[in-house]
C-alpha cells in the first residue's frame, strides 16, 4: 500500500505547477499594469500622506510600491482561475486511471487530492503575499513618516481576538474545503447516474442531467445544511466568550457538513464511478 505522505506529496507536486504558471502570468500582468500607471503620471515625483505629513517617494521605489499594490489588486483575478483550474484537475484525476491504481483506501485519495488541492492555493497565497511584502519593503524602510507611524502603533491583541482570529482561520480552510468536496459531489453523482443510462456519451443527455442534478443537490445541501446548523448550533461546546461562540459554532456546523459530503463522494467513487484511461 502507498503511504498517504508518499501520495499527497505526489499530487501537491502535480498541482504546484498550475500555481507557478498563474502566478508567472499574475506577476507579468502586474508589470505590465505598473508600466502603464507609471507612463501615464508622466515620470513625475509622487507624493504619499502619512496622517498630515507629506513625503516626496523615489521613483524606483514608488514602481517597486506600485507593483506590489498590482499583485493584491490581481491576486482576485488569480485565485479565481486557480479554483477553476484546481477543480477540474482534481476531477480528473478521481476519474484517471493512472492515479486510481495506486493501492490505497479512497477515503486518502480523496483527502489527498481535496487537501493538496487547497494547500496548493494556501501556497499561492504565500506567493503573492511575500512578492507584494518585498516590494512594499523599500517604502517601508525609507519612509520616516511611515516608521514613526508603525512606532506609534499597537498591536496588542487579546486572548479573544486570538480565538475570533483562530476560529475564522478554521472557517476559511472548512470553506475551501467544501467547494472541492461540493463539486466532486456534483461531478461524481452525475457520472454515476449516465454510466446506467443507454447513449450516456451524448452531451445533449450529459447537459441535462447535470443541470437535474445540480438543482437537486443545490435544494438538498441548502435544505440539510440549514437544519444541521441549526441543531448543531445548539449543543456547541465552545465558549470562549460572547463574539467567540458564534464563530466556534459555524465552525462545527461545517465540520459537520464537510465531514457528511465527503462520506457521499468516497461511496460515490467507491461504488459507482469507474477509472477511464488517461
Amino acid at each position: 500500500m502507498t503511504s498517504f505522505n508518499t501520495l499527497f506529496n505526489r499530487m501537491f507536486q502535480e498541482k504546484s505547477k498550475s500555481v507557478y504558471l498563474i502566478y508567472l502570468i499574475q506577476a507579468f500582468a502586474s508589470l505590465c499594469f505598473t508600466i502603464m500607471m507609471m507612463v501615464s503620471a508622466g515620470g513625475h515625483a509622487q507624493e504619499i500622506v502619512v496622517e498630515s505629513a507629506r513625503e516626496t517617494i523615489n521613483p524606483v521605489v514608488e514602481f517597486l510600491f506600485m507593483f506590489a499594490v498590482m499583485m493584491l489588486m490581481t491576486s482576485f483575478v488569480a485565485d479565481f482561475v486557480y479554483w477553476i483550474v484546481s477543480s477540474v484537475k482534481n476531477e480528473r484525476i478521481n476519474r484517471s486511471q493512472t492515479w486510481r491504481l495506486i493501492p490505497i483506501s479512497d477515503t486518502k485519495f480523496l483527502l489527498s487530492n481535496f487537501g493538496t488541492a487547497f494547500l496548493s492555493y494556501i501556497w499561492l497565497g504565500i506567493l503573492e503575499f511575500v512578492t507584494a511584502v518585498v516590494m512594499s519593503l523599500p517604502l517601508l524602510l525609507s519612509s520616516k513618516e511611515i516608521k514613526e507611524v508603525l512606532q506609534r502603533s499597537n498591536f496588542d491583541i487579546s486572548a479573544q481576538t486570538w480565538g475570533q482570529l483562530l476560529g475564522g482561520l478554521l472557517l476559511v480552510i472548512l470553506l475551501g474545503y467544501a467547494w472541492y468536496a461540493i463539486v466532486s459531489l456534483i461531478n461524481l453523482s452525475s457520472r454515476s447516474i449516465m454510466d446506467f443510462l443507454p447513449n450516456g456519451s451524448s452531451k445533449a443527455l450529459m447537459f441535462f442531467v447535470r443541470l437535474i442534478i445540480v438543482i437537486m443537490i443545490v435544494w438538498l445541501l441548502v435544505y440539510a445544511s440549514s437544519t444541521l446548523f441549526s441543531v448543531i448550533g445548539q449543543f456547541t461546546p465552545f465558549d470562549f466568550g460572547s463574539g467567540d461562540t458564534g464563530v466556534w459554532s459555524v465552525v462545527l456546523e461545517f465540520l459537520a457538513f464537510d465531514v457528511i459530503i465527503t462520506l457521499i463522494d468516497i461511496f460515490l467513487l467507491n461504488k459507482f464511478v469507474e477509472a477511464k484511461q488517461n
